[in-house]
């Protein structure tokens, strides 16, 4: 009977270890079973990670020629085409200096112009007629903006936003007669003026070394025209009436005023009869390609 009560009493206590390990078991959470949130946990403790990628190339310490293809685009009373060249060295990534040329073969009266002095006779003041031969312009070149673009999937296309503004010298000049003359086009020197130039573009980097831009630039220079080829007012008018015999002063050039100086230098006088204090806004877009040494 004491045998049996011990064999009952030990098969008891077994049973009651099992029983309490099997409470002690730790429970796993439940996204460690089924791969759900665990509890408590909100999407707002999920945190995202930006990676900026760093430039494969830098612009700092190098030298970048850039031809130029400009073309204006305010041509109500002018048209002007032309081809530039520039040169810049990049102080910093985003700053640069830079010193360029502008010359435009294509510079004339526009087509509306033209109508109004074959139509109706009346020449343009020289304020708005007067014509950007040649010039060039120093000054800075900022790139504030620099980003990427994914495109093509997955094609990147580096660009970059960037403002220029510079100071220099313009040649300019006006047109006496029109197309239509029996002379054709004939032009007139009005001298060297100060210029100033602002411009806003965007850069396309094709390559580490080469880069397209597109760019839209104001120059800015003096409408006061006082002298045609050298001579004053008194001069055109004089040489209108007597043409080569006329005295003129001594610095009136009447042989610049070609085969017909009496008819260029009657228009010259009434386009320089009040001269103009105004400025000359030529609106032209750039379009090049540059190369970075």
């Amino acid at each position: 009977m004491r045998t049996h009560a011990l064999i009952v009493f030990a098969l008891a206590a077994f049973l009651g270890s099992a029983a309490h390990a099997q409470s002690a078991r730790p429970i796993a959470p439940a996204s460690a079973a089924d791969g759900t949130q665990p509890a408590g946990e909100s999407d707002d403790d999920v945190q995202a990670v930006h990676v900026v990628e760093k430039r494969p190339f830098t612009e700092g310490g190098r030298l970048e020629l850039s031809l130029f293809a400009p073309i204006q685009v305010n041509t109500k009373f002018t048209a002007h085409i032309g081809m530039g060249l520039e040169v810049a060295y990049h102080i910093r990534e985003n700053l640069a200096v830079q010193i360029g040329g502008l010359w435009n073969p294509i510079a004339q009266q526009s087509t509306l112009t033209e109508e109004l002095v074959n139509k109706v006779n009346q020449q343009p003041l020289a304020a708005d007629a007067l014509l950007l031969q040649a010039g060039g312009l120093v000054g800075l070149e900022l790139m504030p903006i620099y980003g990427k673009l994914n495109i093509f999937d997955g094609k990147i296309l580096k660009l970059g936003f960037y403002l220029n503004v510079g100071l220099g010298l313009a040649k300019t000049e006006l047109q006496l007669q029109s197309s239509s003359s029996p002379e054709g086009r004939t032009f007139g020197d009005t001298g060297i003026r100060p210029m100033a130039g602002l411009g806003a573009g965007f850069r396309v980097f094709l390559t580490d070394r080469f880069t397209l831009r597109l760019e839209i630039r104001d120059l800015v220079y003096s409408a006061y025209v006082s002298t045609v080829n050298g001579c004053n007012y008194s001069d055109t008018v004089a040489i209108s009436h007597n043409g080569t015999g006329a005295t003129v002063s001594s610095s009136c050039n009447i042989s610049a005023f070609g085969s017909d100086p009496k008819g260029d230098a009657a228009v010259a006088a009434a386009q320089i009869q009040t001269p103009s204090a105004d400025v000359v806004n030529n609106l032209t877009a750039y379009l090049g390609l540059s190369f970075l040494f």
